[in-house]
């Protein structure tokens, strides 16, 4: 499933890159030559940047909130982070594991292409078959209409 997916890329890669960084650090230790250390000193920069680039795409991609907290505090979560003003109208049971995920996934995609200000309203229905139905108002108070259905095991 995409989640898995997302989570194994971003963890691995984190990880790699965390060692990477280590590693380079270890070695512009023992350098004795300045314009070597200083190289690798600028590749290191270059590394780091690029891994807190990675956590931040992870966070997007996967809010950890999703698994541990549920569905509407993932989504608050998000849409704090990116100043929108969010009403959720979810089903009163916990959806399953899948059907969060997707859900999540879904509105999470979503609210990553609207402006900061924007209004948006989340409905969810049903369990094996999702209803997602979202309304967002930009801030020039233009109005779209965005529904998914979709199966889960």
């Amino acid at each position: 499933m995409r989640l898995d997916l997302e989570r194994t890329l971003h963890d691995g890669a984190a990880a790699d890159m965390s060692a990477l960084a280590l590693e380079l650090g270890l070695i512009s230790m023992a350098a004795d030559d300045p314009t070597t250390g200083a190289r690798i000193e600028a590749a290191l920069d270059m590394l780091r940047r690029a891994i807190d680039d990675l956590r931040g795409i992870g966070s997007a991609l996967y809010p950890p909130v999703l698994v541990s907290a549920g569905l509407g505090p993932a989504l608050t979560a998000v849409a704090e982070r990116r100043e929108l003003r969010l009403r959720l109208d979810l089903p009163r049971r916990e959806l399953g594991v899948e059907a969060r995920s997707r859900t999540g996934l879904l509105v999470v995609d979503h609210l990553r292409t609207l402006c900061p200000g924007s209004s948006v309203r989340v409905r969810v229905r049903g369990a094996r078959f999702v209803r997602v139905h979202i309304t967002d108002a930009q801030p020039d108070r233009s109005t779209r209409h965005h529904r998914a259905v979709f199966r889960c095991a």
